[in-house]
């Protein structure tokens, strides 16, 4: 894959994200060969809206809600070389668009991702033990564990079409896509960091916590990602 020509589409879903669309597209910026997708799950805010009016050449694509319904819908509306998934409360780094094509560029790479960091609420609220737990989180995305959604996760076509395309299922889309996908390639950790937000954690703590630490196993062992989802709650 030629990275001056490779064609990136970054896949967006969205539900209710007024709040946080507008940092997460200007932090995308406007590149050639760059296309932007916003998958929305039924909002019922301003966020599209505020894409029309300040991002107009983000194409939308509306349905259902479900995160991995909602980003097999964004690849299905755009052909690319190469697509980035990007949670609408995360930031990409300056520099991503050289990196993702360098990487995918790469002998036998076939996807990838970033490191995490995340930031305090916008509140300025937070403990010190929530802080530890944040940074924990962060280190995580740093090892050699299966990378979550969270740390913009991007794929070739080739492969993404090869592994059966994005899972269309509730919840834990991110965990089975790596998982199919290193079954065709290698994956590709950048030392750039993507920044997201700690709302969730700071909306609920005790629940977001124990979802975090305890849903990759459960779905391991067995548990539908309906279930899953139904126990995660409108929490996002």
């Amino acid at each position: 894959m030629n990275p001056e020509s490779t064609h990136v589409c970054v896949v967006i879903p969205t539900l209710n994200e007024e709040g946080a669309i507008d940092a997460c597209l200007s932090a995308v910026g406007e590149w050639p060969l760059v296309s932007v997708v916003v998958s929305d799950g039924g909002s019922n805010d301003s966020t599209l809206e505020l894409i029309r009016q300040r991002f107009p050449s983000v194409t939308i694509v509306e349905g259902a809600p479900g995160r991995g319904a909602q980003l097999d819908r964004g690849v299905r509306a755009e052909r690319a070389d190469a697509y980035l998934f990007l949670h609408a409360d995360c930031r990409l780094p300056i520099g991503w668009l050289d990196a993702v094509r360098t990487a995918l560029a790469e002998p036998d790479a076939a996807a990838g991702c970033f490191r995490l960091r995340t930031d305090p609420p916008k509140d300025g609220s937070s403990s010190i033990p929530a802080r530890a737990w944040w940074r924990l989180l962060d280190l995580r995305s740093r090892g050699f564990f299966l990378p979550y959604g969270d740390q913009a996760l991007f794929v070739t076509r080739g492969v993404l079409e090869t592994a059966g395309g994005v899972p269309r299922i509730a919840l834990m889309e991110d965990v089975e896509l790596v998982r199919r996908v290193l079954r065709h390639g290698r994956l590709v950790r950048l030392p750039l960091e993507v920044r997201t937000t700690a709302r969730r954690f700071a909306a609920a703590p005790i629940r977001s916590r124990l979802c975090t630490a305890t849903f990759p196993m459960l779905y391991r062992c067995g548990v539908s990602p309906d279930r899953l989802a139904r126990w995660y709650g409108s929490g996002r």
